[in-house]
């Protein structure tokens, strides 16, 4: 039997080439992101090992790196290339991704785009023993 575990990572901010205006390709800017992951926990419920789990620095690692690859049109394609790129690298059963930019609009706090992604525990087990 599997217990689902759910992780967050809530308010994270990294910078971004991101938008379609020309103020937007000519600079960097900043994102805040907020992930919900579940994985199987009922191993590292009982270890208390991190090889069981996912590691958030790693996570971070792997946005940081996403990010610094390509310049993104849009907030909706990025949060797809985001989950896509979690799922290929942890073992995910779902994942929720929030990215906000806070400066889009000025006359609003932020805009943002929420996404979710589900595999099947099947791709979750593969995705697990191949790392």
């Amino acid at each position: 039997m599997e217990h689902d575990c759910l992780i967050r990572l809530e308010g994270l901010r990294l910078d971004a080439s991101i938008g379609i205006y020309p103020h937007e390709l000519a600079a960097r800017q900043p994102l805040e992101i907020d992930l919900q992951l579940a994985i199987d926990g009922t191993l590292v419920a009982r270890s208390d090992d991190i090889r069981h789990t996912v590691d958030y620095d790693q996570i971070v690692q792997c946005l940081e790196a996403l990010l610094a690859t390509r310049h993104f049109h849009l907030l909706e394609h990025l949060s797809q290339a985001m989950l896509d790129t979690l799922a290929r690298r942890f073992p995910v059963k779902r994942a929720e991704v929030t990215i906000a930019k806070p400066l889009a609009v000025p006359k609003a706090r932020r805009v943002s785009v929420t996404r979710t992604g589900t595999w099947r525990t099947e791709t979750v087990k593969a995705i697990t023993a191949a790392v």
